[in-house]
């Protein structure tokens, strides 16, 4: 039985190094997540030592076991992150389009799926609130860098084009990745170097995932060589920018995060790596386009990960949608996206606590009040809310509010809360009622 192709043996050790980076997140570590952690984990580092792929046995059970310990969190464990659904589209369509040394499918399909992350990001930011610098997460990702440095960046004349640097960003990289994806790679990692630093320590390494599906096997050889002959320039400009990146952090913070600091110091040679191998001077081969038994076999895939997408305009979902740090906002009152129109809303997905009297006795009981009327409150996070309130003697606490358009009203939400209870993971739980919100993730 044929091999896989050089290019999908580093795909799959790729992703099986994202895949263990994104086990290091503390949104994966419960209790209740032991099981599909373990089948990810094994998964992944099996699929380091051996990166083996379809129709052989092995390479069926190691993909399925990855994608189930991705899926499994996503449907019933309030999984919110984007890059599960990122990593579980990459695994699935090896399941879907990988067979032996063909490749090409697959490699169309993850090329394609890389494109869209950045692409729909993009589309997500283009609202009222993520072009205001007084908000946005684009700003607020430069201040907290400068935070993260020991530097205090105070108002700037250049505050107000921070959101449309990092859009035009985000943007560029769609069209390059598509026409030109040899010098995409490093601009990209050049992207995700702050957004490393300050806010998704996994993220880089799932997109860098995608990466190999740009090259033929000749890009890959020719890759490897230019990395073996100048692995010096790359340990010892991605080494020292990654060591004056800790030093400037540790002058001002003295809690250690391992995990997050080691994943900044890969993506420090990650983006070393780019550079010397893959700049203008490069002579590395990239992947054609045209395969057309490659579009009929992943589109399918492609068509889901889309529609998924667009779910947050229609009232069903925030995660799992690449919106993270867009500022965007589809609440009744607070919808602020340029394009898309608030018509397109099947349900406001929030419910609004109007009136709220917990018991005379309830610890801390005007700021449970204020805590409750502030926010937009999903209804899984309202119950969770609910339950910690009752247990430090809220009991009796009356409500009054709205969900889905409607009124509702309760003596004692401790016994009897008249709102589904949700599923959990699905939308953002710390929004407030009122709009300019400052960025969360």
């Amino acid at each position: 039985m044929a091999e896989p192709s050089r290019r999908f043996r580093l795909f799959a050790r790729t992703w099986a190094v994202a895949a263990l980076f994104h086990l290091t997140l503390p949104d994966v570590r419960h209790l209740e997540w032991l099981v599909p952690d373990l089948l990810l984990g094994l998964s992944a580092v099996a699929l380091l030592v051996r990166p083996v792929a379809p129709p052989r046995r092995l390479g069926w059970a190691l993909w399925l076991a990855g994608l189930a310990g991705l899926v499994w969190p996503l449907l019933l464990l309030g999984d919110q992150l984007t890059q599960s659904v990122h990593l579980s589209v990459m695994a699935g369509a090896v399941l879907i389009c990988a067979r032996g040394s063909d490749d090409r499918a697959h490699a169309w399909t993850v090329r394609w799926a890389t494109i869209a992350v950045y692409g729909i990001a993009a589309f997500h930011k283009l609202n009222r609130d993520f072009l205001n610098g007084d908000v946005s997460c684009a700003a607020g990702g430069v201040k907290l860098l400068g935070e993260n440095w020991g530097w205090t960046f105070g108002p700037s004349p250049i505050d107000p084009y921070w959101p449309f640097l990092f859009l035009a960003a985000e943007l560029g990289l769609v069209l390059l990745f598509r026409l030109r994806p040899r010098w995409a790679i490093p601009i990209a990692l050049t992207m995700h170097v702050p957004l490393t630093i300050v806010f998704a320590p996994a993220f880089a390494w799932v997109m860098v995932a995608g990466y190999p599906c740009f090259f033929d096997d000749e890009g890959i050889e020719r890759l490897g060589a230019r990395l073996r002959a100048r692995w010096l320039w790359v340990v010892g400009v991605g080494g020292t920018l990654a060591a004056i990146d800790a030093t400037l952090y540790f002058q001002d913070h003295w809690i250690g995060y391992p995990a997050w600091q080691i994943s900044e110091a890969g993506v420090w040679l990650l983006w070393a790596a780019a550079w010397v191998a893959l700049g203008p001077w490069s002579d590395v081969a990239v992947q054609g386009w045209r395969d057309a038994r490659a579009k009929q076999t992943g589109a399918l895939l492609l068509a889901a990960f889309a529609l998924n997408a667009l779910t947050p305009y229609l009232g069903l979902q925030v995660h799992h949608t690449a919106a993270m740090l867009s500022n965007v906002r589809i609440d009744e009152g607070c919808w602020n996206h340029l394009i898309v129109p608030e018509a397109i809303r099947l349900r406001d997905p929030y419910v609004r606590i109007d009136h709220a009297d917990p018991a005379a006795s309830a610890r801390g009981r005007d700021e449970l009040i204020d805590h409750l009327h502030d926010r937009l409150w999903p209804p899984h996070a309202l119950h969770e809310s609910i339950r910690d309130a009752c247990r430090h003697g809220a009991a009796p606490l009356a409500l009054e509010g709205r969900y889905g358009g409607r009124p509702f009203q309760t003596p004692n939400a401790c016994t009897d809360l008249p709102v589904p209870p949700g599923h959990p993971g699905l939308f953002q739980t710390n929004l407030t009622r009122d709009c300019p919100q400052r960025c969360i993730h």
